[in-house]
């Protein structure tokens, strides 16, 4: 359970749509005037997972990411999925991965999963969910130009992990 006193909800730009900014609201732990430890993984933002330390000095422009989690952000997006295979999703991630389903909307799921795992077995785990259910799922931290689909350029940072 999160202790109240220290959290705090803040909003973190995550696009633009045809009515302006679009922001998300995510519990966060402050460090100091600008700068949070992410407390959860987002829905929408992308490049940010959970135990990101994050400036949001402007926050008109995406979050800045000072320091990483060590966690991979993954983002599913499905119209619908059972209460029972969610459940069943949210333990296989703990005991497989040592992950966490970290937010839920509808059939829209973030998770976090620590970048120790390696990509190849992450990638793995939730190839065989796709292959389940025929939900995708995608690396929500990984791309430096996330203001660009085309561009898959990676960050790289799980590497130095």
């Amino acid at each position: 359970m999160l202790d109240e006193q220290s959290t705090e909800i803040i909003r973190v730009y995550a696009g633009k749509n045809s009515k302006g900014a679009v922001f998300e609201e995510l519990p966060a732990r402050k460090i100091d005037e600008h700068t949070y430890e992410l407390l959860f993984s987002p829905g929408l933002a992308l490049n940010l997972a959970r135990g990101d330390i994050v400036s949001l000095k402007n926050p008109q422009t995406h979050a800045e990411v000072l320091k990483r989690g060590g966690n991979f952000c993954i983002h599913i997006y499905s119209k619908h999925i059972s209460p029972e295979r969610l459940k069943t999703l949210e333990a296989d991630v703990a005991n497989e991965l040592n992950g966490t389903l970290d937010g839920v909307y509808r059939g829209n799921l973030s998770l976090a999963i620590p970048a120790k795992n390696g990509m190849d077995r992450i990638a793995k785990f939730f190839n065989a969910f796709n292959e389940q259910t025929g939900v995708q799922w995608y690396y929500a931290n990984i791309y430096k130009n996330i203001d660009d689909v085309e561009d898959e350029t990676l960050l790289n940072w799980w590497l130095d992990s």
